[in-house]
């Protein structure tokens, strides 16, 4: 592997150890209040935390982003509703299924969406084939789901 895609993955499991570190956070949380607002209160706070970050970072100290036509408006929107979803579906989800079946649940659903924008070519990359390679990894998150949710009879 390259460096930049050293890097890639090194970002990729930060993110997955702060995706889960967070959906924790949001089931607990939200045992005083409930899932839902749990979830919109901690997305405004990190928004918050992300415009504050912004101002201080650039080189004016003023909050500077591209120019916003309609499409990068609606794309911004649909990123940030997928974000509220994100955080209080975890929430949820962390709260009625054990952990380690939730962050199952949740890579496969990322993987299943993962192959398809792979295969459209939706994140500009050339277009990836979808080989049996592939599917294989899926069934064996289903597989994994499966193992996870099946109650043992001890």
């Amino acid at each position: 592997m390259n460096q930049p895609a050293t890097l890639g993955a090194l970002a990729a499991l930060i993110v997955g150890v702060v995706v889960s570190f967070q959906a924790i956070l949001s089931a607990r949380i939200s045992l005083a209040d409930n899932a839902a607002a749990t979830g919109l209160v901690m997305y405004v706070a990190g928004g918050a935390i992300a415009v504050t970050l912004l101002v201080l970072f650039t080189n004016t100290g003023t909050l500077a982003i591209a120019p916003l036509g309609w499409l990068r408006i609606v794309q911004m929107l649909l990123g940030g509703m997928a974000g509220i979803i994100i955080v209080v579906g975890s929430a949820f989800a962390f709260a009625k299924v054990n952990p380690a079946a939730a962050v199952v649940l949740i890579i496969f659903g990322q993987m299943a969406i993962a192959l398809i924008a792979d295969y459209l070519g939706w994140t500009g990359q050339a277009p990836t084939p979808i080989d049996w390679r592939r599917i294989a990894g899926l069934a064996l998150f289903a597989a994994a789901i499966w193992l996870l949710l099946t109650p043992s009879k001890d």
